[in-house]
């Protein structure tokens, strides 16, 4: 007997569709819900998070903003020199006042 023939009787029809019902639920179908959700939820996880973290960063740069500006106004204020004048503030203190926009 031949290989190729014993393997060709052997191979059973396709069945045919259910009438009437419903389709069989692909095994991947199946579980494509509970991964989507997973998905949608880590992405509504990761957005808030982002947002969050962008609010609080603007909050500490405000923040240091009024320090960094109390400080070189009080800067001038509070220091003198012999004449009573106040001391003017250095370049590197000037510079980053004025990126401040003290």
């Amino acid at each position: 007997m031949d290989a190729s023939r014993d393997i060709m009787e052997s191979a059973k029809p396709p069945r045919p569709p259910r009438a009437g019902g419903s389709p069989e639920p692909v095994e991947g179908e199946r579980s494509s819900q509970p991964l989507l959700w997973t998905v949608v939820a880590c992405a509504v996880a990761i957005a808030t998070f982002s947002g969050i973290t962008a609010w609080e960063t603007h909050q500490d740069r405000v923040n240091t903003e009024v320090i960094y500006c109390t400080l070189f106004s009080g800067i001038s204020g509070i220091e003198a020199d012999d004449d009573g004048d106040p001391v003017p503030l250095s370049d590197q203190q000037q510079r980053l006042a004025d990126q401040l926009g003290c």
